[in-house]
């Protein structure tokens, strides 16, 4: 079983670790140079991400670890050790050297130091493959571990929410293996956590965006009301009255807040009956004062903006 986790003394989120132990190296466990599934003995071959493999390269002597769909975000740490020998027999003093290691695989030679008697007791390193007798019944543990790129995409990730630190603060992320809110129905308007609160487009063509929360005209606000759910309003030097648009279908379940966030002059905002659920004129005049609707069908037959509340 695989999680997601953030070990005590590491700052870094989202790590994912990536271990198995193989106690055969021998030919007859390959396929066309790639290990077979049913070479793997702790955990099972399902257990690791998908199109993880392990293969060798006959002309230049090494392996290779290939990770590519753990989609690590940087190189990961990549420990290899030797399964050599049992209580029976002598190791044969095999070592494991990495060559190379990316966000996708990592490259070894597996070989042995032989040595020659000779005035000079020189050594010479003599990389093996399991294509060798030698290598019958030695096998590898390895594990490896590093930040992923993205949120969960296989195994069992952690239930709760992960928040994802990235140097740069805009660019933070959380991520959730949790059911959110949706109850197996798809919703009309997607679920949005932003930057800045309401701001980012969660409703109608969902149009996003980038710059700070700004303060909108009624006006503004009558040409954005499918784009957005929360419109900090600014009057100027007269009263206004704004007038909730006509609900179409695809806008059935979308919530708006109104807001009267800056009011020098100490104008009134009035909102009008049309279209919502309003007995009487509803008036907005203390900056902070606020409002909110949402998008309903009343008796299956019409729609309209519904007062949820208003301070």
């Amino acid at each position: 079983m695989s999680y997601y986790f953030r070990p005590p003394n590491s700052r870094e989120q989202n790590l994912f670790i990536i271990r198995f132990s193989v106690n055969d190296l021998y030919v007859t466990n390959f396929n066309n140079d790639v290990l077979l599934d049913s070479a793997y003995s702790s955990p099972s071959k399902i257990f690791l991400p998908a199109n993880f493999s392990l293969s060798y390269d006959e002309p230049h002597s090494y392996f290779t670890l290939d990770y590519a769909s753990a989609k690590y975000e940087i190189p990961p740490t990549v420990n290899i050790q030797v399964k050599d020998g049992n209580l029976t027999t002598l190791p044969k003093g095999f070592t494991v050297s990495i060559i190379s290691t990316d966000e996708n695989t990592t490259v070894f030679y597996l070989y042995y130091l032989q040595t020659q008697v000779n005035p000079d007791f020189t050594s010479n390193t003599t990389p093996v493959l399991p294509t060798l007798d030698v290598l019958s019944n030695i096998g590898l543990q390895v594990q490896i571990i590093g930040r992923t790129k993205t949120g969960p995409t296989f195994a069992i990730a952690n239930q709760g929410w992960t928040y994802v630190e990235s140097t740069d603060p805009t660019l933070d992320a959380i991520y959730s293996s949790m059911n959110v809110g949706t109850k197996g129905v798809v919703p009309p308007y997607g679920l949005t956590i932003g930057g800045s609160f309401g701001y980012f487009g969660g409703a109608g063509n969902g149009t996003v965006s980038t710059s700070s929360l700004e303060n909108y005209s009624v006006t503004d606000v009558t040409n954005n009301i499918t784009n957005y759910n929360f419109f900090p309003i600014k009057l100027t030097t007269s009263p206004e009255t704004l007038t909730l648009p006509v609900v179409e279908v695809t806008n059935i379940g979308q919530e708006i807040i109104l807001l009267l966030n800056q009011n020098i002059n100490t104008q009134v905002l009035t909102i009008a009956i049309d279209n919502t659920n309003l007995s009487s004129p509803i008036t907005l005049t203390n900056e902070g004062d606020s409002v909110r609707f949402i998008a309903l069908n009343k008796d299956g037959f019409a729609a309209r903006w519904v007062k949820v509340n208003n301070i």
